[in-house]
């Protein structure tokens, strides 16, 4: 095994043993039944400047890193700065973390001051890979941000390939947790970015993707945001 699976191997174990923690769990409420919010929020009043104001929260997926001798590196057209380049009305708060379960970022996201109007979840996979569930987080994260007044947009899971690194329990449990963000999305009218559609498969290791890859992973979250602010696409 290499220093990058090495490494991986290490944060889902670790991701295993914390797994009992007790995470605070809300309910739905409002979010639950009838009426569901918009997926582009209100609309902007008559005349005003369009708010393309975004925070992409993810692992090291969505912040375009790779393992490159047991350090990360992250490529040059990373998922921000393709969305700047070719979106250049966003202005990008980008707070992806190599290496961030869900769990993680959970802890801290209640209080994470955000003044985005859009606000991107990308984290999870490493629950997938731990033979976790993604639910236990998610629906009170989502509920926070429209409790806010912001346009949650959560993301899929990029796929990898057979290596010693990814059992076959690890494919299965990414592709346990990428269903189990679509029904979400699905049920609380929430705008999905299905970056595991993305094809061709490519690694740089045992898990990350390729900057070819990368790029049309970006290509599915440009397109999600696209939908959600169309007036930030030009």
């Amino acid at each position: 095994m290499n220093l990058a699976s090495a490494s991986l191997l290490t944060l889902s174990l670790a991701l295993a043993a914390c797994s009992g923690d007790e995470s605070r769990q809300d309910e739905l409420g409002p979010l639950a039944g009838g009426a569901q919010p918009s997926l582009t929020g209100a609309p902007a009043p008559s005349g005003a400047a369009p708010d393309c104001s975004v925070v992409l929260y993810g692992d090291s997926i969505l912040n375009g890193a790779y393992a490159d001798h047991g350090r990360f590196r992250r490529h040059a057209r990373n998922p921000a700065a393709e969305l700047k380049a070719r979106r250049p009305a966003w202005r990008i708060d980008d707070r992806t973390t190599p290496g961030q379960s869900l769990a993680t970022l959970a802890k801290t996201f209640r209080t994470d001051a955000r003044a985005a109007r859009v606000v991107v979840i990308g984290s999870g996979i490493a629950e997938g890979w731990a033979g976790e569930t993604v639910m236990r987080n998610l629906p009170w994260m989502v509920q926070t941000v429209r409790y806010e007044g912001r346009i949650p947009v959560l993301t899929g899971y990029s796929r990898q390939l057979p290596n010693a690194f990814m059992t076959p329990d690890k494919m299965a449990g990414r592709d346990r947790v990428d269903d189990e963000v679509d029904d979400l999305a699905d049920d609380l009218n929430v705008a999905f970015a299905d970056i595991g559609a993305a094809a061709p498969v490519a690694l740089y290791d045992d898990v990350h993707p390729t900057a070819e890859y990368s790029l049309r992973l970006s290509d599915k979250l440009i397109a999600t945001l696209d939908q959600v602010a169309p007036e930030c696409s030009h």
